[in-house]
């Protein structure tokens, strides 16, 4: 079935607030306010207009299915209490009554894992898993820096600026698969923050900085010579890889390598945070 949001963000709130006093009747004072003010956050939030823009992901058969915005919501949950695994947040949501009511369901009728990953491949617009080529030679390894806390040197020599001005000029073509997510952050965050004056998009001020995000404790690859056979460890031949848009980079603020995304964010710096007041 397709996704079918009657009530709209209005009856997720109500929803909100009769499994609060249900389950935390005593929630003004129970709650620390740390997490007062991730619900404050939420009951702004308005994801409903997700269900609509997602329906031509669903078949017109079938069960009725989770609401995206819910699944959407979930995940922004579990990265606000800092449960980034799909496993963990899953079982969590069976035995934390919040995060389930946070998220927009019924306690005691939470999604399991694989609702997650079925709703990933939904955002995904595309039948490959990855952008890159999963056979490609082996990456370089950069070299590890000398003194503690210091930056290992760039392998390719491209900087932020050089990445911004090549999107500008000519929008990489690969990125397809993620126009679904562009059109959620765009339409439901961006936009909808410049309509309510939290922030404005003619005098934006961008603060942004890197961070690495790690994804396995080493690279999984498989060989595809003899090379090996022939005493010869340290080929140039390709390799099969299971996570192929991953890289090798040096952690200077854990003093290590990690195998996984180089993450740059960037953020509004002067965009305000007027959130309207948790009617509990």
């Amino acid at each position: 079935m397709k996704p079918i949001n009657v009530g709209g963000h209005s009856a997720y709130q109500n929803h909100v607030l009769t499994q609060l006093h249900k389950y935390y009747p005593n929630a003004a004072t129970s709650l620390s306010s740390s997490t007062w003010q991730i619900l404050e956050k939420f009951w702004a939030l308005d994801l409903s207009g997700i269900d609509l823009l997602m329906q031509d992901r669903y078949s017109v058969f079938g069960p009725e299915p989770r609401l995206p915005s819910d699944m959407r919501r979930a995940i922004l949950v579990s990265v606000e209490f800092k449960l980034t695994s799909y496993t963990r947040f899953a079982s969590d949501l069976k035995e934390n009554n919040l995060h389930a009511i946070i998220s927009g369901f019924t306690v005691g009728d939470t999604p399991g894992l694989g609702t997650f990953y079925d709703f990933h491949r939904r955002l995904w617009l595309s039948d490959d898993k990855n952008l890159s080529n999963a056979i490609h030679p082996p990456k370089e390894k950069p070299q590890k820096p000398k003194g503690n806390a210091e930056k290992a040197a760039p392998v390719e020599k491209v900087t932020v600026e050089d990445l911004f001005r090549r999107f500008e000029e000519t929008p990489p073509s690969d990125m397809a698969p993620c126009v679904r997510l562009w059109d959620i952050f765009h339409t439901f965050f961006l936009q909808t923050s410049a309509e309510q004056n939290l922030l404005s998009l003619k005098e934006l001020v961008l603060a942004g900085d890197g961070t690495p995000v790690y994804t396995a404790a080493r690279e999984r690859k498989t060989r595809t010579c003899k090379c090996m056979e022939k005493g010869i460890r340290d080929c140039k031949c390709n390799r099969i890889y299971l996570q192929p848009d991953c890289d090798i980079g040096w952690d200077s603020h854990r003093n290590r390598y990690y195998f996984g995304y180089d993450l740059y964010m960037l953020t509004a710096a002067d965009s305000e945070h007027d959130l309207p007041v948790f009617p509990f």
